[in-house]
């Protein structure tokens, strides 16, 4: 495993075109792994320091374009009952929804055909294993490639884990996901950070935590921050005492919809037992604040099955830290407010025809005519 990794993480691809010179360096690193000892490995070993330069990150943050009012009409009626659904899935129920997630999908709705690549790699209730269904998510992704490349390299990386579209190389996946963190996508940055660590050559190690670092701390500052990236951060300054820090960071997992945050943050702010360890942060005691991110986080916590799409992206217009004054709350999150609200109207007909004629779709099905 060590080897693979190593195979992989030495390549910094600027292009997907020099695919064959990443794969030149990762045989070298191959054979300097297996004989440390060859003339080749002690030339390869001596400067190793420009090998780490393959290893250098730019936080680059993904840029999200804004959402069509017409497609997104489609993509929120079928994520209503999608929700609904998710629980205690009946089958066949699913499959009323695509069409409306397909054709907002192929109108440049991002978030619906995101969700949509979801529902087909992961859900119980579609037929994932014919050759028509893995053909889709290849299909949708290509869409995703002209409005969302960051994200679209995540999901290249994830459907050559599974097999599926056409065959690739055995480190391939590993360099569509690095890919996907150079281009700003939070998942990636987190993933290839942890894949970093499993480097544990002292005499890289302080290059390749400091890079950890850069690429944790950018995936936890994106628009759609990552939560364990954010989850680890804290982890990490709470251990070296900076729990101001920590509570920044605990506050930027939570806004992901990392559940566990919201209890650290609760206590952070107040707690009833005397012995507890958040009694040493120094936090000002603050009743009112504890008792919002309580409330939040029991939602997250009792509606995990809304994953992936599940997160606080409100939190600093409910609970903004310190020393920011709390504004009046209703007692919910916006997408609490969604799920238990009424249900968006249903698209007209007439509007499903002329999106799905827009983008040359079946409107019964949402697929290509």
């Amino acid at each position: 495993m060590r080897i693979k990794i190593l195979s992989t993480i030495l390549i910094s691809i600027p292009l997907l075109a020099a695919c064959d010179i990443g794969r030149e360096l990762a045989k070298t690193a191959i054979d300097v792994v297996k004989n440390p000892q060859t003339e080749t490995g002690k030339q390869v070993m001596g400067s190793y320091s420009s090998k780490l330069k393959n290893l250098e990150f730019t936080c680059v943050k993904e840029q999200f374009p804004s959402l069509p009012q017409e497609a997104d009409q489609l993509y929120r009626y079928a994520l209503y009952h999608d929700f609904k659904n998710r629980w205690l899935p009946k089958p066949g129920v699913l499959d009323r929804y695509l069409p409306y997630y397909r054709i907002a999908a192929a109108n440049g709705h991002w978030q619906a055909n995101l969700t949509l690549q979801e529902i087909l790699l992961k859900s119980k209730d579609i037929n994932l294993e014919t050759r028509e269904r893995r053909g889709e998510g290849i299909y949708w992704n290509e869409k995703l490639m002209k409005i969302l490349p960051a994200s679209a390299h995540y999901w290249w990386s994830l459907y050559i884990d599974v097999g599926y579209g056409p065959k690739h190389g055995p480190d391939d996946s590993f360099i569509y996901l690095r890919k996907a963190a150079d281009l700003g996508n939070a998942k990636a940055q987190y993933e290839v950070g942890e894949l970093l660590l499993k480097i544990k050559d002292e005499m890289v190690r302080p290059t390749v935590l400091k890079i950890v670092d850069k690429m944790r701390v950018c995936s936890l500052n994106q628009t759609y921050p990552d939560g364990m990236a954010a989850r680890m951060m804290a982890a990490d300054a709470r251990n070296e005492e900076n729990f101001q820090q920590s509570l920044v960071f605990s506050h930027q997992a939570l806004k992901a919809g990392e559940s566990s945050s919201g209890l650290t943050l609760s206590r952070a702010f107040y707690t009833e037992n005397s012995k507890s360890k958040h009694k040493n942060w120094g936090i000002p005691t603050d009743l009112e604040r504890s008792k919002r991110y309580r409330i939040i986080r029991d939602f997250l916590w009792k509606n995990a099955h809304l994953k992936p799409e599940l997160n606080v992206h409100d939190l600093d217009e409910i609970v903004p830290l310190p020393p920011a004054k709390l504004p009046s709350w209703d007692g919910k999150i916006a997408i609490q407010r969604f799920v238990e609200g009424p249900a968006p109207a249903k698209p007209s007909d007439e509007l499903v025809r002329k999106l799905a004629q827009q983008a040359g779709l079946d409107p019964k099905t949402g697929l290509p005519k």
